[in-house]
């Protein structure tokens, strides 16, 4: 039986066209104004348009695939259903700031008595407030071998972030060479999500949680609308 839930609350940022980091744009217009649905006319000239979107693939909050570093990985038409659903905590990562290490020592006291094994695991820093911001990429960034970690024994089925990434820093903070990061989770089949928004409302809780991207082959990434249900 279905139970209604107490809350469902927006994990995503708001997108809008032309004025994010990576190209985002719409074409909005009267279905008189396209060749192919032209055909398509309203009397006393309601309101009746048809949109196209022009984007990257990682605009906003978006889900990477193993597609994504790995030839033979999964695309987003690909990847299983279950694995997008399920449940989820949130961990507070935000005593480590920008451009600051996660060690793994840290990171298990974080996610001890919280983490469970096939867990959508989350991770909460704050810095979701600088998005679409000149500091949007200032953030602190997760060692490999913590990676290696919550893909290998913690055993996650997806990992989410509220920051641009997770991937190893120079110690000036520019990206390093290479995303050793990115290969450890997806070479295990753990897809990433980034920019994720509001993780705060379900600070070191439990909870439900969706992330459905279309399905479109040959995609390695896609904006998604992320709940979580409580």
């Amino acid at each position: 039986m279905f139970t209604k839930p107490n809350r469902i609350v927006d994990l995503s940022h708001v997108v809008i066209p032309e004025q994010e980091e990576y190209r985002l744009e719409i074409d909005t217009r009267p279905t008189s104004g396209w060749p192919q649905f032209a055909k398509y006319q309203t009397p006393n000239l309601e309101w009746y348009i048809i949109s196209e979107l022009t984007l990257n693939t990682h605009v906003g909050t978006h889900i990477e695939m193993p597609y994504h570093h790995f030839k033979d990985g999964m695309d987003v038409s690909e990847y299983p259903l279950e694995n997008l659903v399920g449940e989820a905590c949130v961990v507070d990562i935000s005593d480590w700031g920008h451009n600051q290490r996660i060690d793994l020592a840290g990171l298990k006291k974080k996610t001890e008595g919280l983490l469970k094994p096939g867990d959508i695991a989350y991770f909460y820093t704050g810095f979701d407030k600088y998005y679409r911001t000149s500091h949007q990429h200032d953030r602190p960034w997760f060692s490999t071998e913590s990676i290696i970690w919550l893909a290998n024994e913690a055993k996650i089925k997806i990992m989410g972030v509220d920051t641009s990434g997770i991937e190893v820093r120079n110690p000036d903070g520019s990206a390093s060479i290479g995303q050793p990061n990115h290969e450890a989770l997806l070479s295990k089949g753990i897809a990433l999500v980034e920019y994720l928004a509001n993780l705060g409302e379900f600070l070191n809780q439990r909870f439900y949680t969706f992330i459905l991207p279309p399905k479109i082959k040959g995609a390695e990434s896609f904006p998604v609308r992320v709940i979580g249900v409580q």
